[in-house]
């Protein structure tokens, strides 16, 4: 039997990543591992997996998930179904709320298709590099369109969005007390209004030094 192999990962789905890591835990036995990962992401059934020898899926799973550690430079654009979709194009005029659902979908791969769509919109206007982006709007629809996106894309946009994160922290070091203190406060004011956990506040932090840098005298 031809199976087709993913050789490239962005020939993988967001959803099909997805699906994966609900599998890929220490608990998780290891021949049902095997099997399950060849279904998912060579869309075989597991009844017909389940009979492949057990070194010959070992060896199809192995190259899996060789892909999967496949780094890929990161793209502030893809196209799907004949629409492009650009990330933020200024992550400093990302609003709160944009944050905050950012934040919230990143805690687990599961909702990974929520933070693509806040990462992700279709593009409105295009002039060689330069694009703007449609609001942002939580919509169910767009959710769903974010599953079909390629897995590269999406994990390199996570990485580089938090690069950017740490560098906006690592400007803190040149921060007065005052300064610092006056963004902990608008950190710690957001927290009273939601619960957080993860990096919230870092991110929330990092978006008020930010504030302060652009309102500091020279």
């Amino acid at each position: 039997m031809n199976i087709l192999i993913p050789t490239n990962i962005n020939d993988i789905t967001l959803e099909q990543y997805q699906r994966f890591a609900l599998i890929n835990n220490e608990e998780t036995d290891k021949e049902f591992f095997v099997h399950k990962t060849i279904e998912i992401f060579c869309e075989v059934d597991i009844l017909t997996v389940n009979k492949f020898p057990f070194k010959d899926a070992t060896d199809i799973s192995k190259d899996i998930l060789d892909v999967l550690d496949q780094n890929v430079p990161f793209t502030n654009k893809f196209d799907l179904d004949g629409i492009t979709y650009g990330f933020i194009p200024d992550l400093q005029q990302m609003s709160l709320g944009e944050f905050i659902d950012l934040e919230e979908n990143l805690r687990d791969s599961k909702n990974f298709h929520k933070a693509a769509a806040v990462m992700f919109r279709p593009t409105v206007k295009q002039f060689k590099d330069l694009y703007t982006i449609e609001s942002y709007e939580a919509d169910p629809r767009m959710y769903e369109v974010m599953k079909k996106a390629p897995v590269g894309v999406i994990s390199a946009a996570i990485v580089f969005f938090y690069n950017i994160v740490n560098e906006l922290l690592a400007v803190s070091q040149d921060f007065s007390k005052k300064e610092l203190k006056e963004a902990q406060t608008i950190v710690e004011k957001v927290s009273l209004q939601r619960s957080m956990g993860g990096l919230t506040p870092s991110m929330l932090y990092a978006e008020a030094l930010l504030q302060n840098t652009e309102k500091s005298p020279e």
